[in-house]
Order: structure tokens, then sequence, then C-alpha cells
């Protein structure tokens, strides 16, 4: 009788424990909740990400990352990130496939570089490479905000084309602007002249001149309202004059010279391709941009020493104090041009600019340009080069007036070395030899003095 009043009681304590527990889960797994202690909150969201997590919580995310499984380490670092969405929303589901062992899957969704990752939502999808918060959020905030724009490439004068997959064409440009939900089309100015569904007008390296009534339609395009982005590469002496005019009368002086940059080679370039790490902070393109980019033998463009009055002219991107714009054309083809005081103009120098009309009565926001003095930055051979890519896309999200793009700055631990004083020094070595065993030794004694006296 005992021995059964002892087993019931311990299966009366294993049935508390097991329902102790289960609640416990049950509690844990519909409250999850976490802390970061870090300084520089590595492990936290930003805001703008968890808004717009909750903004799409109507439906599902799911999540596809394409990740080989030689890289384990950016496989985790990127689960963290997922991990802490999934907090954040109530039907956020990833999966994680080795594009080697699951060919036919990467093939069916078209994944043809690794880390790529497909984000679903209301119907929709979007794909990023390599993620980054930044990123991530900007795909959530184009599945939260859908919208497609058209983008128009002219190409009656030798112009790179959308099309073309060698190192010279613009595939890749074209497919990254179709993965931000724009269309893209090829046009002929003479035959098509500027469609009104085109929001942005595309103009990248022509080799021949344009007819007056191709800069006409160009013009009537930006009144009214649509952007125009000029990729203007260097022309033999003599050539572009009716570019240069055409520029003049938005108030851009597009040079007659080639930049000629030193600082290149530092970082392995060649000299007729310069480098460029310093933007203009107050402009919506290079806001917080800090990539370097390289521009294959460019020119200069620069806001007129003359205004146009309604036309707000803004550099974008400068050179470096090391290039100049050499204007012997015929010399730098040799290979035997050098600075020339007298005639070249010395760095930094304007390789970017924009220009916003506006009229005052009435107060309203006209057309949108940006020129920049080179093509072969957004081709094939050099998109992925550095912040090429990255920099060319936010020239086309502020022509075509795309508001949906967000930029958070990536976090890292800062390095806080500690350096100690010859006084801090001596005092830290006080306190762990002197101090900390006297205090142990202090407080044996008198524990052994109270045992004796309660004895």
């Amino acid at each position: 009788m005992k021995q059964l009043l002892l087993k019931s009681q311990i299966l009366f304590v294993s049935v508390i424990l097991l329902l102790t527990f289960s609640l416990l889960f049950i509690l844990v797994s519909q409250n999850n909740y976490r802390r970061d202690f870090t300084r520089e909150a590595l492990y936290t969201l930003s805001g703008t990400t968890v808004k717009l997590l909750k903004q799409l919580q109507e439906g599902p995310i799911e999540v596809w990352a394409f990740y080989p499984k030689e890289l384990p380490e950016k496989r985790e670092n990127f689960e963290v990130f997922l991990k802490q969405c999934q907090l954040e929303h109530p039907d956020f589901r990833y999966n994680f496939f080795d594009p080697d062992r699951f060919p036919r899957l990467a093939k069916q969704h078209k994944i043809k570089q690794q880390f790529s990752v497909l984000i679903r939502a209301n119907d929709a999808e979007e794909r990023i490479v390599e993620p980054s918060e930044e990123k991530f959020t900007n795909a959530l905030l184009r599945l939260a905000n859908p919208r497609s724009f058209d983008i128009c490439f002219t190409s009656a004068h030798e112009e790179a084309s959308v099309v073309r997959e060698d190192r010279n064409g613009l595939k890749a440009f074209r497919t990254e602007l179709e993965k931000n939900n724009y269309r893209v089309h090829e046009i002929l100015l003479t035959r098509d002249k500027v469609p009104s569904l085109c929001q942005v007008v595309v103009v990248a390296g022509p080799h021949h001149e344009f007819e007056r009534e191709e800069f006409e339609m160009l013009e009537e395009a930006f009144w009214q309202s649509k952007g125009v982005f000029f990729l203007m590469d260097p022309m033999d002496p003599g050539g572009g004059i009716p570019f240069i005019d055409f520029m003049r009368r938005f108030g851009v002086v597009l040079g007659e010279d080639v930049i000629v940059d030193k600082m290149s080679r530092l970082v392995g370039g060649d000299f007729l391709v310069p480098l460029v790490s310093q933007y203009v902070n107050q402009h919506p393109v290079t806001a917080e941009f800090n990539e370097p980019t390289f521009f294959p033998v460019a020119r200069s463009v620069q806001p007129s020493t003359d205004p146009r009055p309604g036309f707000e002219v803004t550099p974008l991107a400068f050179t470096s104090e090391q290039s100049w714009a050499e204007r012997n054309l015929v010399e730098l083809e040799k290979g035997e041009a050098a600075f020339q005081p007298e005639s070249d103009l010395t760095g930094p120098l304007v390789i970017a600019v924009s220009v916003q009309a506006r009229t005052e009565n009435p107060p309203e926001e006209k057309g949108r340009m940006i020129v920049v003095g080179d093509s072969d930055f957004l081709t094939n051979a050099y998109l992925e080069l550095s912040g090429n890519k990255s920099l060319a896309l936010h020239m086309v999200q502020w022509l075509v007036r795309d508001e949906r793009f967000i930029s958070i700055q990536a976090r890292h631990p800062e390095f806080k070395p500690l350096f100690l004083t010859r006084e801090q020094n001596g005092l830290l070595l006080a306190v762990n030899l002197l101090l900390l065993p006297a205090g142990v030794l202090l407080a044996g004694a008198i524990y052994l003095t109270s045992r004796r006296k309660a004895v």
C-alpha cells in the first residue's frame, strides 16, 4: 500500500511538471521576446522595416533564399535578420535552398547568382542579391506599394542597346530596372517621338548628332514633367556641338575634354577611369550615398557660370583632386598628354549634374534632367563595379519620381579601445593584487571568528 501511494505521488508530480512545462512552452511560443544589449543595436530592426512588416500583415510573406552550403556564416547572418522579421509579422516564412543541390528549383526561378533572395507578398514578387536590411526593406516597400514605370531608351544614333549582352550593352542594367518594376522600351524619336507612356527618356552614349527635331522632342518631354537622362561620352574634336548647345540652354556646360585621374592608379585602375568618391549630400540622388564609382573615359559636366532663370542645376559627383580635364585630345590619343595649366581644368571636376525646372506663375515643378559625362559606367562590363549600379538606380528613381526608396545605414560594432594612464594602471594593479585578496582574507577571518563565537 505504501509503495502504491509513493508511485501515485511520483506520477502526480510528473503530470504536474509536464503540464507546467507545456503551459510555459505555449506562453513562450506565443509571446516571443528578445532584448538587444549591443551598444550599436546590431540585432534590432530599423523602425522603417518594422513599419513595413506591419503594413503587410494582411497576408503571408514568404522568403526563398538561395545560399550555397559552403558558406554557412553568410546564411547564419541573414537568418538572424529573418528571425527578427518573424517577430514583427504573424505569418512570415522563410526557406534556404542550396542552388547546387536544387538546380531544377534554381532554374525554375531563374536564379543566376549566389545569395539571391525571392520575397513574395500581395501576389507579387521582388528579387534581391546579397541582401542587406536596406535592400530587403526597399523590396518590402515595393511590395506594399506596387507601381510600374516606363523607361524609354533612344536607339537611332548607335546608342548603347538594352538588348545587347556583350560588354558594351545595357542588358544587365535593363534587368536591374525590371527588378524594380520598370518597363523598358527602345524608341526611335523620328518615328515614335516621345510616347506618352514614357516617364523617362534615356540617351545613352550617342555616336552621331541628333537632328533639331529630336532635340525639340526631348525639350517638349522635359516641359511635360518627364525625366531626361543624358549619358554623354567624350566625342572627337569638334563633334557633339549640337549637344553642347542644347545643354547650355538648361544651364549645363558639357566639356570638350577627357578626364584624366592619377588617383585611379592607386586602386588598380586606369588613369582614364576616374575614381569618384565625393558626392553632394543635399540632393536626393546622392544623399547618404558613399560608395566609390568609376566612369571609364569620361568628360566633365559643369553647371554654367551664367545660370539660367527657372533652372536649378546641382552638381552630384566629383572626381579627385589629382584629376584634370585634358582638352588636347590628339595628344591624349598618342598617350603623351600632360597637365597644361593654361588650357586644362584641374580637379576636383564635376562628372554629373541634375537639372530641376520650376515655374513661378503658377508655382509648379516641371521636368527633371540628369547629365553624366559617361555612358560606359552603365554597360555590362562596368555596372557591377563598386557603387555604379546603385548610383544609376538612384538617378533613375529621382528622374521617374519614384519615392519607393529608403536609405538605411548599416550598423557595425564600433572599435573603442581602452587607454589607461600610468596612474590608472597603478590603481588597477593595486585593486587586483592587493585590495581584492585582502577583501577575501578579511571576509574569511570574519566568518571563522563568528563560527568560533557560535560554538
